[in-house]
């Protein structure tokens, strides 16, 4: 697995790139540990899905225009969000996360990806094996767990397709401008209508939505001091038509401007798409804070 980590005091982020048998459904393993990165987080749109299992404090969630917060299950599947949110715990952050491709998201539940869109579900609803899998052990390694990961993964997927049929408009969508829409309907032989109906089903969103918030993305990964993602699209990127057109559509899909962003990372914080919220209430009562150290191992 190739590896790529940012050193954050007082914390760290591991990045590592899944077994190529695993490729097709799972485009990263990423290991958090930040004893003080709690607090209340601005979190940014996400394009993709993850699964994400809480070892620190517990996760509370809720979308930037509500007041309700939800407590995030132990063993979450977080599907693509494409309006900013936020995100609190208490003190520690500890986190093992499988990101998924669109095939392993499809693989995984059986649905489109459009019903889980903006939505955080306990994996035991959709796969109960996988839950258990999954659910960190007393004095668990990341390397155990992701040993434990991998295999689970291997038997779930075996049978799997490992195609994304709409994989010729997306690299159209991620490296072309004006009508491309139109372009990735034809690259993948379907009417407009139809790629329009089958993207939303894939990738949970219209086309340019996705566009939109992948150019945004794009911009993140420039402005952050060290990016701990690769930008496949890096050598073909969509230009704005000025920077008026950049800070605008910045603002738009993730609330601040890029300027905002760039002196938040500048200090040192090692995430991508989040940022801290000083300013938003966190919630107000918590049931007790499930930690590492006091999850059964009968729960794997």
């Amino acid at each position: 697995m190739k590896e790529s980590a940012t050193a954050a005091a007082p914390g760290s982020l591991v990045r590592l790139d899944p077994p190529a048998g695993l490729s097709a459904f799972v485009h990263a393993f990423v290991h958090r540990d930040d004893p003080a990165g709690g607090g209340v987080m601005r979190l940014l749109p996400e394009l993709r899905s993850s699964i994400q299992v809480t070892l620190g404090d517990r996760y509370w969630t809720r979308p930037r225009e509500e007041d309700t917060w939800q407590p995030s299950p132990i063993v979450a599947l977080w599907g693509p969000k494409f309006r900013p949110g936020y995100g609190y715990a208490r003190c520690r952050i500890r986190v093992h996360a499988i990101g998924l491709t669109s095939c392993g998201l499809r693989a995984l539940t059986g649905a489109p990806v459009d019903a889980l869109t903006e939505r955080i579900v306990d994996l035991a609803q959709i796969d109960a094996e996988g839950a258990a899998a999954l659910s960190p052990y007393p004095g668990d390694s990341p390397e155990r767990w992701r040993e434990r990961a991998c295999e689970w993964l291997r038997a779930r997927f075996r049978h799997a397709s490992h195609e994304d049929p709409l994989a010729p408009g997306l690299a159209l969508l991620s490296t072309s401008d004006g009508d491309a829409v139109a372009q990735a309907a034809r690259a993948c032989g379907l009417s407009e209508r139809q790629f329009r109906r089958q993207f939303a089903a894939w990738h949970g969103c219209t086309p340019k939505t996705w566009q939109r918030i992948a150019r945004v993305d794009r911009m993140l990964r420039s402005l952050h001091a060290a990016p701990w993602e690769d930008d496949p699209w890096a050598p073909f990127p969509i230009a704005f038509a000025d920077q008026p057109h950049a800070i605008r559509e910045f603002r738009a899909l993730t609330g601040i401007t890029p300027r905002a962003y760039w002196l938040a990372k500048r200090a040192g914080d090692a995430t991508l798409r989040s940022l801290r919220a000083p300013q938003v209430q966190g919630p107000s009562e918590a049931p007790s804070e499930p930690r590492f150290d006091r999850i059964s191992a009968s729960s794997g």
